[in-house]
Formats: structure tokens, C-alpha cells, sequence
């Protein structure tokens, strides 16, 4: 086993990880926690009790996850994340700059978030409502709000706020049905 870590770095009780991990300074990780192969956790991550991380994944400076999430092989954050409680993030995801993950989404895989605009103009604020549903392959433009208990269908493209539970659809999606 061979690992990189700062001797700066703080866990918990019953911590494991693979082989293959960069831990950098001030990353705080809590009790139960399980962390894969090639996991790359940047500058100021905090990860909460009984997550689970699996192999290939990048969580960039800052990156706050809560207790009980499980996140998927090759996920990224671009960092500067708020990732809630018992959220599902599957293979393959990616969530950009300053996205807020509320408590019991799930992300499927290959979903991307997007922080900036054509123009490069960078847009924060991008949020997924508790226990919403975002499909494989989703995009959510920037600075979007998804409501809580939404569904966002697989493929789909959001360039507006999605706030009224529902089940939304298409490029662009458009809300298809009440739930």
C-alpha cells in the first residue's frame, strides 16, 4: 500500500483505505468511513461519518460531504461543494464549483453540473433539492435550483430553475408531470 498523506490529516474511528491515495492538508474525515483505491482528497475536505468513497475519485479543495454518502468510482467535485446527508453520487458524476447537494439526493451516473456560461462568465449558486432524482446523463447548467423531491429525467438539459415537484424532461427540461 502505497499513500500520500499529510501528516496534518485527522480520522476517525474505524477508518479504512486502498491503495494509491493523495490526502493533503487540513482534510478532516469522521468515524466508519471507508475510502477506495486512487482517491485524490485536496486541501480542506471534511467528510462525515459513515461515507464511503470508492476508487478513482477526485474531491477538490474544500469539498464538504455529509454522513452515510456513498460516492461512486470516478466521481469529481471541482470543489468548494456542500454535499448533504445520505446522498447517493454514482459513477461517473461530476459537480462543479460551489454546488449544494441537499440530504438525500441522488445523483446517477454521469451527471455534470456546469459553473460557467459560454461567455466564461462563472455562475455559482447551483443547488439539488433533499431527495431529488437526477438522471443518468443529466446536464444542470449553471446556477440552477433543483427543488426538493424533483425528478429529473435521464439526458436531460436544465437551463432554468426547476422548483415545483415534478418530474421534468427534455433539452430543455420541461416538466413533464406532478409527481
Amino acid at each position: 500500500m502505497i499513500n500520500i498523506i499529510n501528516e496534518s490529516f485527522k480520522h476517525g474511528n474505524n477508518f479504512e483505505i486502498g491503495s494509491f491515495c493523495v490526502i493533503e492538508e487540513d482534510v478532516v474525515v469522521g468515524n466508519n468511513v471507508t475510502i477506495g483505491n486512487n482517491v485524490v482528497i485536496k486541501s480542506g475536505c471534511r467528510i462525515g461519518d459513515g461515507t464511503q468513497i470508492d476508487h478513482f475519485v477526485l474531491l477538490k479543495n474544500n469539498t464538504i460531504i455529509g454522513e452515510n454518502t456513498f460516492i461512486d468510482s470516478y466521481f469529481r467535485s471541482s470543489g468548494d461543494n456542500k454535499i448533504g446527508n445520505n446522498v447517493t453520487l454514482r459513477f461517473g458524476s461530476t459537480i462543479a464549483r460551489f454546488v449544494i447537494v441537499k440530504d438525500g439526493a441522488f445523483i446517477a451516473p454521469n451527471v455534470m453540473t456546469i459553473y460557467s456560461r459560454h461567455t466564461g462568465e462563472k455562475v455559482p449558486g447551483t443547488i439539488i433539492g433533499k431527495n431529488a432524482h437526477i438522471g443518468t446523463a443529466a446536464v444542470l447548467g449553471p446556477g440552477v435550483e433543483i427543488g426538493d423531491n424533483v425528478v429529473i429525467g435521464s439526458q436531460a438539459f436544465v437551463s432554468k430553475d426547476c422548483l415545483e415537484e415534478g418530474i421534468y424532461v427534455g433539452v430543455p427540461a420541461k416538466k413533464i408531470r406532478d409527481l
